[in-house]
């Protein structure tokens, strides 16, 4: 592999599976890389507690001029593939032979940040300082970055490439998410001879979410269920059912009544049914809403605009490792790099996507050394 190649270190990267929990090859390789530039690689220990062979990788780009620092990240792990990953490349974009995820979410931004990094080094580019984050579990909770000790950061304005969208959509605010368990507790009795001495748990949690307000809400809401599981036989009453609940909004208030009208219609439909009902309710992340004229946009939009990229500016519906740094008072920006169809087979990205983000990240870094720091 040609170490300046980005395609290549992109297809090294994401030939290796990494499914949250098991980053460890693609750490191995991410953090060699870095050290085979001459930097000076940390990987922290929260990688046991957040369920992880593998913690969060730090490296730092001492500055060699004045401006802003900015820090990069992105995340290691992909959804789990469910077949193998032969990514492949035809008429400039590249795809997965295997029928399953190729992995461009994240490992496109991994590759791009690497390939910049090696740029500034290799061609002496004057830089305000640079930092490197990589972290573990992200697709299942942010738990990577939300462990990491964000006060080892010097640089206050940070950037991730985590958005499936042309490049120059800038990410201006993600929604505040919330997590609902709900187990139903009926009683088992054989359904064709004692059916009515069965409480039916499946009955009351269908009661339930079919009283939900799911799908788009509103333009700042959502709500799906999207796992649900109960009984033992068919021919057993089922005296349990679980099923989860995803709820966001770009309004805390909003989402904070959603999540109340939920509970109402669980506790209403158990009692319809004769059930007890069990429910836990988790913050997944906080959300965050930026101005176009605070400082991270603004180096944002700049640099999309020195690299030849018009910027746009919307609201996204995910979440990313820009939220956790958001609410421990970090400026971070998500930016789409050009990935498309994430999370399916036909997940791909064009080679002129990874390239120019390269230039982008460039631009970034040449903005933000003529802007004084804060």
């Amino acid at each position: 592999m040609a170490q300046d190649d980005v395609v290549s270190l992109f297809t090294e990267l994401a030939s290796v599976p990494s499914p949250p929990g098991d980053e460890r090859a693609v750490a191995d390789q991410v953090a060699a890389y870095m050290r085979d530039l001459g930097l000076e690689v940390s990987e922290d220990t929260v990688g046991a507690q957040i369920g992880s062979n593998a913690g969060n990788l730090y490296a730092r780009v001492e500055a060699t001029d004045g401006g802003t620092p900015l820090f990069l990240c992105a995340h290691l792990d992909t959804v789990p593939p469910e077949a193998g990953i032969d990514p492949v490349l035809e008429d400039g974009v590249i795809r997965n032979a295997a029928g399953t995820i190729l992995g461009a979410d994240n490992k496109a931004a991994v590759a791009v940040m690497l390939e910049a990094t090696r740029r500034i080094l290799s061609e002496n580019r004057p830089h305000g300082g640079l930092e490197l984050l990589f972290t573990p579990m992200e697709e299942v909770g942010l738990y990577g970055a939300g462990a990491f000790d964000h006060d080892r950061l010097h640089a206050r304005i940070g950037y991730v490439y985590d958005q499936a969208a042309p490049i120059g959509e800038v990410i201006l605010g993600a929604p505040h998410s919330q997590s609902m368990r709900v187990k139903m507790h009926g009683r088992a009795a054989h359904s064709g001879m004692y059916p009515e001495e069965g409480r039916s748990a499946i009955a009351a949690a269908a009661k339930a979410i079919a009283d939900f307000k799911l799908g788009r809400v509103d333009e700042e809401t959502t709500a799906n269920v999207g796992l649900i599981s109960g009984g033992t036989a068919g021919n057993i009453v089922p005296e349990w059912c679980t099923f989860l609940v995803d709820v966001r909004s770009h309004d805390q208030q909003k989402l904070a009544d959603l999540v109340r009208e939920l509970l109402e219609a669980v506790t209403f439909a158990a009692s319809l049914e004769d059930c007890q009902v069990e429910t836990e309710v988790h913050k997944s992340y906080s959300g965050y809403r930026f101005k176009q004229d605070a400082e991270a946009v603004r180096i944002a939009s700049a640099g999309l605009q020195r690299a030849g990229f018009e910027p746009t500016f919307t609201l996204s519906g995910g979440g990313a490792d820009a939220n956790v740094f958001n609410e421990r008072g970090l400026a971070c920006v998500n930016l789409a790099n050009g990935m498309a169809e994430i999370h399916t087979p036909d997940e791909h990205i064009a080679v002129t996507d990874l390239e120019r983000m390269v230039d982008v990240t460039l631009a970034l870094l040449d903005v933000a050394r003529e802007t004084d720091a804060a």
